[in-house]
């Protein structure tokens, strides 16, 4: 992690903290904030400001190594004053890390913060062991402490000192915590809180309530606070409980306060591992783009890397097992997969993986260009009722998608299918999501994968569906009265025998119909159906959906041989349905 956050620059923030806040001549209070959305590294900058305050209180920066830097108690004194290096009470600061989010649970945040010091120092243990000894009532409290001045408006002061049963306890508690807080910094060390995740928690109130309770701090030298926190989150927070008053009481509460701005794309492509040099090159000026993308997060934009290398490992494996003539030398590609990532944060798609492919093929007859531009960010659902674009990065992801739309190409449904499957989506091959469109009257299907798919028991009567791919789709009992499937692929598909489910289904121009799986008495209906939508149109099958329509005849009869099924009535019926279509073809 470490290496990671150096490559994004963070260490020009370390050195202007150090300039500016631990290294300032002054002992009074100070409370710095971090902001930065999720995501942007406030984490990892907490995390490298941690490890330089451990590692600045030796001189020349660094901690001993090997057997020294594991040794502990008298041991390390010696050590460390052999390498001329003062021992770890000579630190010019204490550091005490906390994640409210982790107590978010507890009535008091006040309590676990002074537990996490007492763990460090013996004056906060003994403060902690006499909280504890005081009793239920006094800990409950604690928990009052800043929340109940959250709802009341008054300051902490004033709070503490309107509790009469509780009022000497309540100036005992700062005066200890003033006491343990002299003990441990005497006269030349600092105090650094560093909090982490406050936007975290979920109660308004609570996140109000640390607040209030840090101002115990506040009148005491030597303490400074750090908050890693996302400003919007933590207005909405308190506006919560004070209305209106958000962005004013963080200008009191906060002395210092800086911003983590958007990073170089160049600065995040470094946090991605290509440990190839060729791929390196080829690599480069796309993910470069894509780190464009997200260069607020990039958190989330490591995550995204993640998951295409992780998606590409499935999709290898996945192309190995199953030899499919539909993918033919396809070779699975970085680039493909990181554009399926991005097109799955388009609320248009993220359900429908296969309306890209239909926005693919209407780009492509539309040569006037811009106005189908307006048309395509519609499709992806990057704008809201209003026309506004839903965030800064649903416009940086409409750009790359609208000038990536032709050059890195899903060459066909299956492979897009095959993407998406490898990435944990595959919400649009499912039974649930053609009845959804079907009752929304969306009912034509176009270039559609349901390879595979588990669609028994579908309610689908009245759809169309136009050059989809049911390889091994499994319909039984489904409902596919006046069902249209035109240019389909049928190899291995499953359907069962109620003939009543198909009435009035067109099979047209199809792939795969002399490959069914399903009884010879269903087969022999669709074969029927097949043979006479041929006959009304045969200008719109290939020569070889032509031979299958008499080859689907050998298969239903081989299919009663096997079953036991076969009559001299049903042979005979059969060979010469098969013969009749046979010399049809030929003679056209």
């Amino acid at each position: 992690m470490g290496r990671d956050v150096d490559r994004l620059h963070f260490d020009r923030y370390l050195r202007a903290i150090e300039t500016q806040v631990l290294k300032r001549n002054s002992t009074a209070p100070f409370v710095v904030a971090v902001y930065g959305r999720w995501g942007s590294g406030k984490s990892s900058l907490l995390k490298m400001l941690a490890e330089q305050l451990e590692r600045s209180g030796l001189e020349g920066g660094e901690q001993p190594v090997g057997w020294l830097k594991r040794a502990s108690g008298k041991i390390t004194v010696l050590c460390a004053k052999w390498w001329n290096k003062p021992a770890p009470d000579d630190h010019p600061w204490e550091v005490v890390q906390f994640s409210p989010w982790m107590y978010r649970n507890e009535k008091s945040l006040l309590l676990p913060l002074l537990a996490i010091l007492a763990k460090k120092r013996p004056p906060f243990e003994k403060l902690v062991k006499e909280i504890v000894k005081s009793g239920p009532g006094f800990i409950k409290m604690l928990g009052k402490m800043g929340l109940e001045t959250a709802a009341t408006g008054l300051p902490l002061v004033t709070f503490l000192d309107s509790l009469r049963d509780q009022k000497e306890k309540a100036k005992e508690l700062r005066e200890r915590i003033k006491t343990a807080v002299e003990e441990v910094t005497g006269s030349k060390k600092l105090l650094v809180f560093l909090i982490d995740d406050l936007d975290r928690c979920h109660n308004p109130a609570q996140v109000v309530g640390l607040l209030e309770q840090i101002k115990l701090f506040l009148h005491l030298d030597r303490c400074i606070f750090f908050l890693f926190v996302d400003r919007e989150q933590i207005i909405r927070a308190i506006e919560h409980e004070f209305r209106d008053q958000g962005r004013d009481y963080l200008e009191k509460f906060v002395q210092l306060h800086f911003e983590l701005p958007p990073h170089h794309s160049q600065h995040l492509t470094s946090l991605f591992s290509i440990n190839d040099p060729e791929l390196k090159q080829e690599l480069e000026p796309y993910v470069t783009r894509v780190a464009e993308v997200w260069a607020g997060n990039p958190r989330k934009l490591k995550q995204i890397w993640n998951q295409a290398v992780m998606g590409l490992s499935v999709l290898r494996e996945e192309l190995q097992r199953v030899q499919d003539p539909r993918t033919g030398t396809h070779k699975p590609t970085l680039q493909l997969m990181l554009k399926w990532l991005l097109l799955k944060e388009c609320p248009g798609i993220r359900d429908d993986p296969f309306r890209y492919l239909e926005l693919e093929n209407e780009a492509s007859r539309d040569k006037s260009g811009n106005p189908f531009r307006e048309q395509f960010i519609e499709a992806l659902g990057l704008k809201n009722r209003k026309g506004k674009w839903r965030s800064p990065f649903h416009q940086k992801l409409a750009t790359f998608l609208w000038m990536d739309l032709f050059d890195t190409r899903f060459s066909n449904a299956r492979i897009l299918s095959l993407y998406a499957r490898a990435s944990g989506e595959d919400s649009g091959r499912s039974r649930a999501f053609i009845e959804e469109q079907c009752f929304d009257g969306n009912s034509t299907f176009v270039g559609r994968d349901f390879a595979d798919a588990d669609l028994r028991g579908g309610q689908f009567a009245g759809a169309r569906f136009e050059g989809c791919d049911f390889t091994r789709a499994d319909l039984q009992m489904a409902r596919l009265e006046n069902v249209q499937f035109q240019g389909c692929e049928l190899r291995d598909t499953i359907f069962d025998n109620d003939s009543a489910r198909i009435e009035g289904a067109v099979w047209e121009a199809c792939a795969g119909l002399d490959q069914l799986d399903t009884e010879p008495v269903i087969y022999e209906t669709i074969a029927d159906r097949a043979v006479e939508q041929w006959r009304s149109n045969k200008t719109k099958t290939t020569d070889g959906d032509q031979e299958q329509l008499y080859k689907q005849y050998k298969t239903i009869l081989e299919g009663h041989r096997t079953r036991g099924t076969l009559t001299d009535e049903i042979e005979k019926r059969l060979i010469e349905k098969g013969k009749r279509v046979r010399d049809e073809v030929h003679e056209k």
